[in-house]
């Protein structure tokens, strides 16, 4: 028997208590591919074309509309190109991790990337990940170029690159104490992933003289709703679809639903005496 001790109430994935203690988190994200870690990008054509990309936040290939040109490599014509380009690494294993790989620090390579402003002149406000302080820090973009340590919104950087241990320091582990029956069950409640920086902003008709349907995301109701667009400028918080509205910004949120959003983690004790080392960790969607 081994007990299970929070850490003030939110679980501390950094303390070492003792071996015998299951902490549990989300395993460390790894990117099979560094193109993998942008955001989705529809192109500046207005094609609507069906294409899917790896979401670094719900840690899943999802469909996104594409408008036929630029953009960028985190596109894919089919959601099985998606999934083997992006998430092999992490499927290797199926739903099953052992304790050891819940602790990896394993990074992308971008992540030790120095920060890069490009060549052109903008002043944009982004994200790097600084290795030498180990922290998601923000630098003035120049709008061109640069490299791949650059994020729009913080969150985006920690998940990327930043340690699980401090990304998760806010996981709730309730306090249950674990016996030496067959099968028993750890509740786990994690926090929804965050809601993305876009889907925070306001409605933004943009600067030209068109009139075309769009739709924004509004964070004060949980809704997507229409607008009437420009045609340029605006912001991010803009989608051709409410579909779309919604595949971004209200998936996985549960906003009437306590229960929304929750994992169960069911523990497996096979009957022969085993290390903890060697159980079985099953995660399944409530």
């Amino acid at each position: 028997m081994f007990s299970l001790k929070p850490v003030c109430l939110v679980l501390n994935l950094c303390a070492d208590y003792n071996t015998r203690t299951m902490r549990a988190a989300l395993p460390p994200l790894k990117l099979g591919n560094s193109i993998c870690a942008l955001k989705a990008d529809g192109g500046e054509c207005k094609a609507i074309y069906t294409r899917y990309y790896f979401n670094i936040q719900t840690r899943q290939c999802e469909m996104f509309e594409y408008g036929g040109c630029y953009g960028n490599e985190n596109n894919f014509l089919t959601l099985e190109e998606c999934q083997e380009r992006c998430l092999r690494r992490n499927l290797e294993h199926g739903l099953f991790f052992s304790p050891q790989s819940l602790f990896s620090t394993e990074k992308p390579n971008f992540c030790f990337m120095e920060q890069d402003p490009g060549i052109c002149r903008g002043y944009f406000s982004r994200y790097f990940y600084n290795k030498e302080s180990q922290q998601c820090e923000k630098f003035k973009y120049g709008g061109c170029l640069g490299n791949q340590n650059n994020f729009k919104a913080l969150e985006e950087c920690q998940i990327a690159c930043q340690d699980n241990c401090n990304h998760y320091s806010s996981t709730f582990l309730s306090h249950q104490t674990l016996s030496g029956a067959s099968n028993q069950v750890l509740s786990m409640f994690l926090e929804p992933p965050p809601l993305p920086s876009l889907c925070m902003t306001p409605a933004d008709r943009g600067l030209c003289k068109a009139n075309e349907k769009r739709f924004f995301y509004d964070h004060s109701t949980g809704r997507c709703h229409p607008f009437s667009y420009s045609g340029c400028g605006g912001n991010e918080n803009n989608f051709t679809s409410k579909n779309s509205c919604l595949r971004t910004c209200k998936k996985g949120r549960g906003i009437n639903s306590a229960n929304k959003g929750l994992l169960k983690i069911k523990r497996k004790r096979k009957k022969q005496p085993v290390k903890e080392t060697e159980d079985e960790i099953i995660i399944e969607r409530i």
